[in-house]
């Protein structure tokens, strides 16, 4: 791993945003993974709900400061529509799938910061 890796991270106005967001994934897949297996109760629907909120929040405020300091490629829209449109979706069907697709989504996100690095 480059040691300057998170200076590079940490000067960035934008892939700020994204690694707040991964560190809000790693929180909701966890909290996922507790109602999956062993309480599953309003109140930790709701704030899984809300950590998934601060997600998408994370990655258009991303998405809105990469594009005022550089340019977006087409790759960070598929990756935030990917979060918008397929994971919530996903909720639908079985719990291990929706876990699975989330789990695809948490190496998409550090992908946004090695393209950027």
């Amino acid at each position: 791993m480059d040691a300057t890796l998170i200076p590079k991270i940490t000067s960035s106005p934008s892939l700020v945003w994204v690694a707040a967001a991964i560190g809000f994934y790693i929180i909701n897949i966890f909290l996922g993974l507790f109602m999956a297996f062993r309480k599953k109760t309003a109140q930790s629907l709701k704030i899984h709900r809300l950590l998934f909120y601060t997600i998408v929040f994370c990655l258009g405020y991303y998405l809105l400061m990469n594009q005022t300091h550089d340019e977006n490629s087409p790759l960070d829209y598929l990756i935030c529509l990917y979060f918008i449109t397929i994971v919530p979706y996903s909720k639908r069907w079985d719990v291990l799938i929706h876990a699975f697709i989330g789990a695809i989504g948490l190496t998409l996100l550090p992908l946004l910061i090695v393209l950027r690095v």
